[in-house]
């Protein structure tokens, strides 16, 4: 069985547009001998954070306006990974700036691409035991409120996709869940984590069945 990425062949990038976004533009040489270029959205990766409050009863968002949607929606807090972070630290470095809430004990449930045209990857992580540890620090361009979304809720606001990491959110949490051992790091670890122990059992009962 032949791979399917012999089939595509890249000949050269280019940037077409850098902002906020990167776009490049990709050329490639196909199977059949057509050359054809795609657009590309670069850029760094992003990291999303589910955050639990104390004993699983509540989940922390921020609502902020959405330039694409174009309108005001409840997200996870999260952003781009900085130079040399790892998916965990971009995840608890963004819940403290946008929220103002800390959690140490958290669990890295994985990554998926951002879009089909896109080389960048979306990472999300379900933390235990958040609690306010001091102000928001937002951005330039940001803003909003900081809400607590009932645990019990929260699969129904998943399932309305009224936020943009709706997928991600709900594979980390499958993840999470049927996960047979929960590490507090990125890296495997043997050691147990109580407070994640005892957040899995409410996120498992969270689904139906």
């Amino acid at each position: 069985m032949n791979d399917s990425n012999e089939l595509w062949r890249k000949l050269w990038t280019t940037r077409a547009y850098k902002g906020f976004v990167t776009i490049n533009q990709d050329t490639y040489l196909e199977a059949d001998g057509t050359v054809s270029t795609w657009d590309i959205i670069a850029g760094p990766d992003s990291a999303a954070v589910l955050a639990f409050t104390e004993g699983g009863t509540d989940v922390v968002l921020f609502e902020q306006f959405r330039v694409g949607p174009g309108k005001t929606l409840l997200e996870l807090p999260g952003g781009y990974l900085n130079d040399d972070e790892s998916p965990v630290e971009a995840a608890q470095r963004e819940l403290a700036e946008e929220t103002g809430y800390e959690s140490s004990a958290v669990y890295y449930a994985g990554s998926e691409w951002w879009s089909a045209n896109s080389s960048r990857r979306k990472h999300i992580v379900i933390a235990a035991e958040a609690r306010p540890g001091g102000d928001p620090s937002w951005d330039a361009s940001e803003a909003g409120f900081v809400r607590l979304l009932p645990s019990d809720e929260l699969i129904e606001f998943l399932l309305s996709g009224e936020l943009t990491d709706a997928g991600l959110a709900c594979r980390g949490l499958m993840k999470f869940a049927a996960s047979t051992r929960v590490a507090g790091t990125q890296a495997a670890s043997t050691q147990a984590n109580p407070a994640l122990d005892k957040l899995q059992a409410t996120v498992r009962g969270l689904f139906p069945g």
